[in-house]
């Protein structure tokens, strides 16, 4: 532990002497010794004395009498005379705003980030301003570091994250993700019989299932951020698709809150800073929904600066690409073992097929055969993630022609059964859907020629009562896995064959390559 602690301060002297050039020279020029710190700097300064109170009044003041070194840029009297005293919150974001650890002095070059104390990255100007404020009085030496005088303050930007949590036109989008918030054990920070928590929001985050690290100085985004006016029209919109199923109402209102506002955050962050969308063809979400219409999407809003990127702000509506971010299309590969079941004395086997195969377009290029000698060939699939409302239901079949020209006439005739939950007052029932016309139900005994995807639309408009979904931060606990996930939506494709089917060389025998349950608008 010793050697850990001698390490960092040898860094920390590095760092330190590094940035100690205006010091050297002020001691070269008299050989003289600042016997003043910074605070008692500030405090002799007549023109400084309102900076000086906001300083005792926040407690930074014994920061400035410490031997810490800082750098301080003092704004004038005049510039403070509208700041209100009492709003402290307020009074801690200026303070932290006007001070850095180490020594810059004006002298630092224009391309080198100052960091101040709230972590936000400031430069020096190459007319000498720094971040746009005129310093009036420079490089004044304190035996704990530099103190500049400025003729006003610094200007404050915002990252995305304070900017929700101070401005109350916003204060829905903030408490929706302020909900996230909690205390994690740190493992590096711990010590013995000594543990330490700290805050984590899993939402924040930029792997996996986060939005992006909204909240970080060194993070670069682009954001759209609702008021509330649209919030609430967003979520008018949304929510119902994720109207659920519980006894208790209060719970199924809670999921539906939690996934409705996930639906509507996941579509609004994105890395780097977009100026310009219009010259973009598609946008990618940190969450990683594709947009295909930038301009479209954010054209609308005005843009304001953040600290760490660019804040485009939705005033009374926010634009949703329904399918893009949110209301998804759902596919399920056949050849997928978690979310398909083979019925009782049916084969089932994962075809692979080569770029020169006769039959192109095969997704993922595999596909699953299921046969059976006798009896009915079938196989049940359950479909994932649905959503309260329409989709259109396709099965994409794979045409016998994929196994050579001497099976392009293969025929089989199918029946089609859906089961999901029909949400009633005293609880949930099955509720099920059967094939449709015959002719419609035969697949197969095309010409050589028709060598394509089979895209057989089985039911269109099929209406799903309740959600059965599971949500971002649900995959986001650890303690939750796949295994956990309870599907309720099944479609079970099955041979139905006659004696007559039979003895016209029809074959219990069907290829297919995926499910599609598409959204209807």
């Amino acid at each position: 532990m010793k050697s850990k602690i001698i390490i960092g301060l040898l860094s920390g002297l590095g760092l330190f002497s590094a940035c100690n050039d205006v010091w050297d020279e002020h001691y070269d020029r008299n050989g003289s010794v600042p016997n003043v710190n910074l605070m008692e700097l500030i405090r002799q300064d007549e023109a400084l004395s309102t900076f000086a109170r906001i300083l005792e009044k926040t407690g930074a003041d014994s920061l400035l009498v410490s031997s810490q070194t800082y750098t301080v840029w003092a704004p004038v009297n005049e510039a403070l005379k509208n700041v209100n005293m009492n709003d402290e919150a307020a009074l801690r974001r200026l303070v932290n705003n006007h001070i850095a650890r180490y020594t810059s002095p004006t002298s630092t070059a224009t391309n080198k980030y100052v960091y101040m104390l709230n972590g936000k990255k400031t430069t020096y100007s190459a007319d000498g301003k720094f971040n746009g404020a005129t310093i009036i009085g420079a490089d004044h030496v304190a035996e704990n570091g530099l103190m500049h005088k400025l003729s006003d303050t610094i200007t404050y930007r915002f990252n995305f994250w304070e900017y929700i949590s101070v401005n109350e036109n916003y204060s829905k989008v903030y408490n929706f993700l302020k909900r996230f918030n909690k205390k994690v054990y740190s493992p590096s920070l711990s010590a013995g019989d000594d543990s330490v928590f700290v805050d984590y929001n899993p939402l924040l985050e930029h792997r996996l299932y986060g939005i992006g690290m909204i909240n970080n100085e060194d993070s670069l985004y682009t954001m759209i951020l609702p008021d509330n006016a649209a919030w609430d029209v967003a979520y008018a919109r949304v929510s119902p698709y994720f109207a659920n199923y519980n006894k208790d109402q209060a719970v199924a209102d809670s999921i539906r809150d939690v996934q409705a506002g996930q639906a509507i955050v996941n579509g609004l962050t994105f890395r780097g800073r977009i100026d310009n969308p219009a010259v973009l063809d598609s946008l990618v979400t940190v969450y990683g929904d594709v947009i295909r219409e930038p301009s479209r999407y954010l054209q609308s809003y005005a843009k304001m600066e953040a600290s760490n990127g660019l804040m485009y702000l939705a005033g009374g509506n926010l634009f949703m690409d329904d399918t893009c971010t949110w209301n998804y299309k759902i596919p399920v590969e056949a050849e997928d073992v978690n979310y398909r079941t083979i019925g009782t004395g049916s084969n089932a086997y994962v075809r692979n097929t080569e770029a020169s195969n006769l039959v192109q377009g095969i997704s993922q290029n595999s596909y699953l055969e299921v046969s059976r000698a006798s009896g009915v060939a079938e196989v049940t699939f359950k479909i994932p993630q649905l959503l309260a409302g329409k989709y259109d239901i396709y099965v994409d079949f794979v045409p016998p022609i994929v196994d050579g020209v001497a099976l392009a006439q293969e025929k089989t005739r199918l029946e089609f059964r859906l089961t999901y939950p029909k949400v009633e007052s005293s609880g949930t029932s099955n509720m099920e859907r059967k094939g449709r016309n015959d002719d419609e139900l035969i697949i197969g005994g095309h010409d050589v020629e028709d060598n394509k995807i089979i895209s057989l639309k089985v039911w269109g408009g099929v209406e799903f009562p309740a959600a059965n979904y599971y949500d971002n931060m649900w995959f986001a606990n650890e303690e939750n896995s796949m295994d956990d996930m309870t599907i309720r939506t099944t479609l079970r494709i099955r041979t139905n064959l006659n004696t007559d089917d039979l003895n016209n060389g029809m074959r219990r025998r069907f290829r297919v390559d995926r499910i599609r349950f598409v959204p209807v608008p």
